[in-house]
């Protein structure tokens, strides 16, 4: 299985290119010795001009890292329809991949390239459960900068609550252009010249950036000594035409000038790695003065021609001289201002570079890796796995369509029932039947706008119901049923729909949008019965939390358990948490936590705990304990240092159906969240009862919930 992990930035200029290539090459160098997960994939969320490590990997690294194409957030909004398909597109793509790749990495959004960049950055990284890695630059490591930087990146992660974080990289530091002020290319390669050969050792004190939100991955310096340009970029940059063009890496440019016909300007200078802007009509006054230097202590490395009107052939007799001193020659028809206008927007970028620089960066970059933190090398051993809300919703989807089970719908003339229906027939969640009149049930789509397949099965009771009447007496003959009865209750559709299911045409029944519970949950205890040592029939909630997802057990059917019903709700719900891929970590709910308050409700959750200890060992559970204490890890510290579920619990059992009913809609409510259920525990057959303010996407996965219990 894959890591995912998401590079996200803090700030502009932060080299969120060079971190992310070195990033690919730190993890492919690291897994080297197992070949078969070497490949890694990669993506970056934005596809605009600025995207060059898509670019680069293309052409240097394909190999061993695969590119997804089609990623770009720049066109949609946050929340919007378009963006919520290529969400879902991407955590296609990151299930489907998990198993193919060592590494997916993403690349996340700078504030620059979108204006809801930070949303759709933290909006990616909690439903995808990834390992974020921050970057932010620091232009300094004054003390003064460095508390204030601190204090920024704080204030983020508070306002934030990332559920996963590697750590943070510090990139570019001491980078003299990180100055908020616009330089001339000429003015950075005068500053360039003047940090030759030099990397600032980094002070940043102990006191800084210790016990916060975050951990520091690596500080990196600004290093002069690798950021060289070369005629190359230049005339990858510009897009111009060569003469004569001398391809070493060696060939760096250190300073640019714009020739100066004075005879003595030119001759007093020294030429360090120079290039020289020269309109062509001046190139014989040049080539005069030139002529008289000492090109043992001068290096020209390469001139530009401007304003070029002739053909190539003349351009190399007029510059005989030049090429016998193995000075490269560009040529362009643009003027000298215009070039010098367009220079000023160089800004070193690595897709003008070639794949030996590249590597050498990356080697850089990586090896201050080497001297910090090493926890980001591995997933923490006690990391504990948490479903963000889109991930459980994709992760039910798939699980139902894999199994592709049969479900029957009674309340058929309902609007939000043909709504969930027709989205779970065209997205193949599952095998939907409708009970009820064919004309009708078409008639309502069509009036509601709703598209119906003519692939849905519809069922008319009406052609049925006689043969299910002697089923019925025999089901509860034992309880005085007789056909005068039987013929009465069958009319009832959630009656002949439970049947349907016990005489296996169906695999699960979801109703409740219409009917009541007890209208549902009736048929089923009376038709469906419980498995032979199981008396109890319970409920759990699927909470869809902004990012996580909680167990909430009982809030729909037993009104005050006792210890032993309490413990067989937690056990039921823990084994039912476990289809869904959530490893149990049970909190028995009070208004006490361990031994701080006593009662009959306490010693009841104490009793059951015991129970459940005792039955089943292999549960992590804790109770009696408060809500606050039991997903709260600050608190858990305070009020159960000893807790086994230490403030993570995600199945949280109520005591009894009161606290569990008002808990589960005042938070479903007040927080505007999906709430999946109530589903059904410890019937031999699945069923499962909506709540009638229930929307079509909680119907929708109340079906996916149904699929998936079927065995």
């Amino acid at each position: 299985m894959s890591r995912i992990i998401m590079l996200i930035p803090l700030d502009k200029h932060v080299g969120l290119t060079a971190i992310s290539l070195s990033m690919l090459y730190f993890f492919n160098k690291k897994n080297n010795n197992n070949p078969s997960k070497q490949s890694m994939l990669y993506f970056s969320c934005i596809k605009n001009q600025l995207d060059y490590s898509t670019l680069i990997i293309n052409k240097y690294f394909s190999k061993i890292i695969h590119t997804l194409k089609n990623i770009d957030f720049s066109k949609f909004f946050f929340e919007s329809p378009e963006y919520l398909a290529l969400f879902e597109h991407i955590m296609d793509i990151c299930y489907k991949k998990k198993l193919s790749y060592e590494l997916i990495l993403i690349k996340g959004i700078n504030k620059h390239e979108h204006i809801h960049a930070e949303k759709i950055n933290y909006d990616l990284a909690q439903n995808l459960n990834a390992e974020v890695i921050f970057i932010d630059n620091l232009k300094n490591d004054s003390v003064e900068y460095v508390i204030n930087k601190e204090k920024k990146i704080n204030f983020f992660l508070e306002k934030r609550k990332y559920k996963n974080i590697l750590g943070i990289i510090f990139n570019k530091i001491h980078n003299p252009f990180l100055i908020d002020k616009k330089y001339s290319f000429i003015d950075k390669l005068a500053i360039l010249k003047e940090h030759k050969n030099k990397i600032r050792d980094i002070v940043i004190s102990k006191e800084f950036f210790k016990d916060h939100f975050f951990s520091i991955i690596a500080y990196i310096p600004w290093n002069r000594k690798i950021l060289n340009i070369n005629t190359v970029d230049i005339l990858n940059f510009l897009n111009i035409n060569d003469v004569y063009l001398i391809k070493k890496s060696t060939n760096i440019i250190e300073e640019i000038m714009i020739f100066d016909e004075s005879y003595e300007n030119m001759l007093n200078k020294t030429y360090v790695n120079t290039l020289i802007i020269i309109p062509f009509s001046r190139i014989d006054n040049f080539i005069d003065i030139i002529k008289l230097l000492d090109f043992k202590k001068n290096k020209i490395q390469c001139v530009i021609l401007t304003g070029i009107s002739v053909s190539k052939a003349n351009i190399i007799f007029s510059c005989k001289f030049l090429i016998k001193k193995s000075i490269s020659i560009f040529f362009t028809k643009k003027n000298t201002m215009e070039i010098l206008s367009q220079l000023d927007n160089f800004n070193f970028n690595l897709h003008l570079k070639n794949e030996i620089y590249i590597k050498k960066l990356q080697k850089f970059i990586t090896s201050f890796f080497c001297i910090s933190n090493k926890f980001f090398l591995n997933k923490k051993n006690n990391y504990i796995k948490k479903y963000s809300p889109k991930e459980f919703c994709y992760y039910i989807k798939l699980l139902s369509k894999i199994k592709n089970k049969r479900i029957i719908l009674p309340e058929s003339y309902e609007v939000r029932i043909l709504k969930a229906v027709s989205i779970c027939e065209s997205e193949k969640i599952a095998q939907c039947i409708l009970l009820g009149d064919a004309k009708k049930i078409y008639q309502i789509a069509y009036d509601n706008n709703i598209n119906l397949s003519k692939n849905i099965e519809i069922i008319n009771p009406i052609l049925i119901k006689k043969k299910y009447i002697s089923r019925l007496i025999d089901i509860r003959k034992d309880k005085g049923m007789n056909e005068s009865i039987a013929k009465k209750q069958i009319e009832d559709n959630m009656v002949l729909a439970t049947l349907i299911l016990e005489d296996n045409k169906v695999d699960g029944l979801v109703s409740g949008s219409v009917n009541t519970t007890s209208d549902t949950i009736r048929p089923a205890l009376q038709i469906i019965k419980t498995y032979p040592n199981n008396h109890l029939v319970s409920s759990i909630f699927f909470m869809l939390l902004s990012n996580t997802v909680l167990v909430y057990g009982d809030c729909a059917i037993n009104i005050d358990p006792n210890a032993e019903e309490l413990a067989m709700i937690a056990i039921q719900s823990a084994d039912s948490s476990k289809m869904f891929d959530i490893e149990p970590r049970i909190a028995m709910l009070s208004y006490s936590t361990g031994y701080s308050g006593f009662g009959y409700q306490v010693e009841k959750v104490r009793h059951a705990t015991a129970i459940i200890q005792k039955q089943r060992p292999d549960l992590i559970i804790d109770g009696p304990i408060q809500y606050d204490a039991a997903i709260s890890e600050t608190i858990s510290k305070l009020k159960s240092p000893h807790s086994p579920i230490l403030g993570s619990a995600n199945i949280l059992i109520f005591p009894d159906l009161n606290s569990g009913n008002i808990a589960y809609k005042a938070v479903q409510r007040s927080a505007n969240i999906v709430s999946i259920g109530p589903m059904l525990q410890g019937l031999r057959k699945p069923v499962n009862d909506l709540s009638r303010g229930a929307s079509v996407e909680e119907i929708i996965y109340t079906i996916a919930l149904t699929s998936i219990q079927v065995k």
